[in-house]
């Protein structure tokens, strides 16, 4: 029995990741958002996509790009900016949250700073300037 090219697209995940992979990054930088490195490993699970960086502990460490059927619903980056090695915990984090609604426009991003004793919300600006710190191997 054959299999439709939109079924095997589904199940196989590839109408995300040829849409909204690394073919998507030159968009996101255009929408202000962040890129997926080409070096970077991906998993892929039920209801999202993971792409992560697979060297190190520190900068941009992974994407997950968040679908139902092959809409995009939501993408979350983590950066971190410290870990315990002993604990094998990150000690300081960034984590932006883009919202997409039906149509695969951005509803809304939002940036949270998180470190072992709080949590905060942030601004872009507050949120490029910490991304900056980091050093570019850190996030390729």
């Amino acid at each position: 029995m054959p299999i439709y090219p939109s079924i095997r697209s589904y199940f196989s995940k590839t109408c995300i990741t040829e849409k909204y992979g690394v073919h998507y990054n030159e968009q996101r930088k255009k929408l202000g958002l962040y890129p997926i490195p080409d070096s970077w490993g991906r998993r892929n699970l039920d209801s999202s996509i993971i792409w992560y960086n697979p060297i190190g502990n520190l900068g941009h460490r992974w994407k997950n790009v968040y679908f139902k059927g092959c809409n995009i619903k939501e993408e979350l980056d983590l950066f971190a900016f410290g870990y315990d090695a002993e604990k094998r915990q990150y000690t300081k984090v960034l984590k932006v949250m883009t919202r997409y609604n039906i149509q695969a426009k951005v509803l809304d991003i939002r940036y949270k700073l998180q470190t072992i004793s709080s949590t905060r919300l942030v601004g872009k600006a507050e949120a490029d300037s910490l991304i900056s710190t980091l050093t570019p191997n850190d996030s390729k």
